[in-house]
């Protein structure tokens, strides 16, 4: 039995993309995998054959987004997106530009993007990493069916952190006068 894609598989079992199938490009960090992630992957599944993700390198990541991110590393975020049963491959490091090459040498039909995704400061003056499947006819902008992002989660969890910090001491006083008040009870 073998591994791959995430998935366990005997080899006579395992097929990859043949030459005439349609595989469909994603790409992105990935960073904290939620169902917004998941959605989208679906949605890009639902175009082709076979669905490949490239997981931008931690590098890349934090360039585009400040230096506190990724939250999770490269092989982290790599094998979230390998556990999702819509994903057939993931490029891990893939380059932030989709070339040529990059489409010739795994033979994409499909280049897509989802519609939300983390706003980039610093992305003023880059090259649209998209420009050559554009030119190409191959790009389309999907939809996301969910308006999550790595950066709402963070919010989210530094808003409620208070409410976390209050419910946890309630919690512990709880538990103190409990041992504090425990009391040997002698069997009959």
């Amino acid at each position: 039995m073998a591994r791959f894609a995430g998935k366990f598989c005997f080899p006579d079992q395992f097929q990859g993309p043949g030459p005439n199938s349609r595989v469909v490009y994603i790409d992105g960090a990935f960073d904290l995998f939620h169902a917004g992630h998941v959605e989208v992957l679906k949605s890009a599944r639902e175009l082709g054959d076979f669905l490949l993700v490239g997981v931008y390198p931690d590098q890349t990541v934090s360039e585009l987004r400040g230096c506190c991110y990724p939250l999770m590393n490269l092989h982290e975020r790599s094998l979230s997106v390998l556990a999702c049963r819509y994903v057939d491959e993931v490029i891990i490091g893939a380059p932030w530009e989709v070339t040529k090459d990059v489409m010739t040498t795994f033979n994409i039909s499909l280049v897509v993007h989802g519609t939300v995704a983390e706003k980039n400061p610093f992305s003023n003056g880059k090259q649209d990493p998209y420009a050559v499947p554009k030119s190409m006819g191959i790009f389309r902008t999907l939809e996301s069916p969910k308006n999550i992002t790595t950066t709402s989660i963070a919010e989210r969890i530094i808003a409620n952190h208070e409410i976390y910090l209050k419910r946890n001491a309630k919690k512990e006083a709880s538990e103190k006068k409990y041992y504090e008040e425990k009391k040997f009870v002698a069997a009959d």
